[in-house]
């Protein structure tokens, strides 16, 4: 009893402790290390509780390990090996740094959000980019929101509530996350109408279901998944061709592409102004996609629809704020005048086999241990577009497989993840592997790195 009445009093404050995680303070924040310090002392006392005799040894070191882990909660670098160009768990698309750079060189004090500098008045936020938009896909308006599930979601509330919406069973679909078509449009007040099958819709499904309460045709890209085999569904100009007064064609994207080029082959995501030029009314689509920018959802269409949405109350928790419209309009600048090749996207997936292979010679050549090499394999591989575009389309690419005697593949997975500088790889035949096609160039040092720290041998 006297031994775990002495164990608890060696406890020392949470003050003193303190100062011996600060160097944790400005990474998580006091408050932060404060609970991560009353953690590991509920801990130790409750191993105390359960008659061990912890030390102080081990509760200093239990408070180091906690502030790392929460360290690693942060929003920050990761070296994505995956292969997956456009990956939602790692940002998806990656933006240039020459972006950025601008963005801190012009918003790091105020800035023109809502002010129009050549009449010297109020402004309407968001317009450059709005009006680029409109230059690059042929549409008459454009409005940016915060993304494109609020985009559908804005047209759905302004057009469609109390009204019926057609939509076919082959397009209702689920985007991340869970959220689902037809659960959106409940919350809209738009009324679901559902027409032909999962594999086959034809134009005259929705011929017979428009009627005087009709409010628009829907349609969605299957951007996530394909339908193959015994399917079809009518084209958007068939569907355009159903108009009324009153009924709208709205296309959702998904993705939405700006480019065109015979480097892509011909059957890659379709363009926005390929879209709207079939007779779309409204095309909406994602801003940090195969856009290449950050996330944000993006209105295009005819202007007096747009004006409507736009007056929408809604607008106001929709809206986005000025790092986004200045990442964007950034973003949409380079279209204008390379048609986005410099975009940070755009380099990663215009890269050939040979451009990347040469990517992992110089990863090769930048090992300090050259001994390490006996671990790694070259490999052929396929990277993938990712972010609910083109979902059965692969890419040629190139590698590398890590194979280490005794040590797993999960582990390997695991070391590599763990480091200062996550890197993020697969798993392929039980070798773990990474695909330099989305390995950025500023990461080969850093990768070199943590092979020589990771990998067993002199080094």
């Amino acid at each position: 009893m006297e031994k775990t009445e002495n164990l608890y009093r060696s406890i020392p404050q949470v003050e003193t402790l303190i100062s011996g995680a600060s160097a944790h303070i400005e990474e998580i924040g006091r408050s932060a290390v404060v609970a991560v310090i009353r953690e590991a002392i509920d801990d130790f006392r409750a191993g105390i509780r359960d008659g061990g005799s912890p030390t102080m040894d081990e509760l200093t070191a239990d408070i180091e390990r906690r502030c790392r882990l929460k360290r690693r909660e942060k929003l920050q670098r990761v070296i994505n090996g995956t292969g997956v160009i456009i990956h939602t768990n790692l940002g998806r698309a990656p933006i240039a740094r020459e972006i950025l750079e601008k963005l801190s060189a012009e918003l790091c004090g105020y800035c023109n959000l809502e002010l129009y500098l050549p009449e010297r008045r109020r402004g309407r936020r968001g317009g450059y980019a709005e009006e680029m938009l409109c230059r690059l896909t042929g549409a008459e308006d454009a409005l940016i929101v915060n993304n494109n599930a609020s985009g559908v979601f804005l047209i759905l509330n302004q057009f469609g509530s109390g009204r019926e919406v057609i939509v076919s069973r082959g397009e209702l679909i689920q985007i991340g996350g869970g959220f689902r078509i037809p659960d959106i449009m409940a919350q809209t007040g738009a009324r679901l109408i559902e027409v032909g099958t999962t594999n086959i819709t034809g134009i005259d499904d929705y011929r017979r279901a428009i009627g005087d309460g009709t409010a628009m045709i829907f349609s969605a890209h299957r951007s996530n998944f394909t339908l193959e085999g015994f399917a079809s569904s009518p084209s958007l100009l068939e569907l355009a061709a159903l108009k009324g007064e009153g009924v709208l064609l709205v296309r959702d994207m998904g993705s939405g592409n700006l480019v065109r080029d015979d480097r892509l082959g011909a059957d890659f995501e379709p363009t926005v102004s390929s879209e709207l030029s079939q007779g779309s009314d409204l095309v909406c689509f994602s801003g940090d996609k195969l856009l290449g920018a950050c996330q944000a959802g993006i209105i295009v269409g005819r202007k007096d629809l747009v004006a409507a949405l736009r007056k929408n109350p809604l607008m106001r928790m929709l809206r986005v704020d000025k790092i986004a419209y200045f990442l964007l309009q950034e973003t949409l600048l380079r279209y204008s005048n390379d048609g986005g090749e410099s975009l940070a996207l755009w380099s990663v997936l215009y890269q050939s086999r040979r451009d990347i292979e040469r990517k992992t010679t110089r990863l090769m050549r930048a090992l300090q241990s050259p001994g390490k090499r006996q671990y790694i394999k070259r490999a052929m591989l396929k990277s993938t577009y990712g972010g609910g575009a083109l979902p059965t389309r692969e890419i040629e690419s190139a590698g590398i497989r890590i194979t280490v005697p005794g040590l797993g593949a999960d582990e390997l997975y695991a070391r590599f993840i763990d480091s200062e500088v996550p890197v993020v790889g697969y798993i392929l035949d039980d070798c773990f592997t990474l695909d330099l096609r989305t390995v950025l160039a500023r990461d080969i040092p850093v990768l070199a790195a943590t092979i020589d720290r990771i990998l067993p041998g002199a080094g």
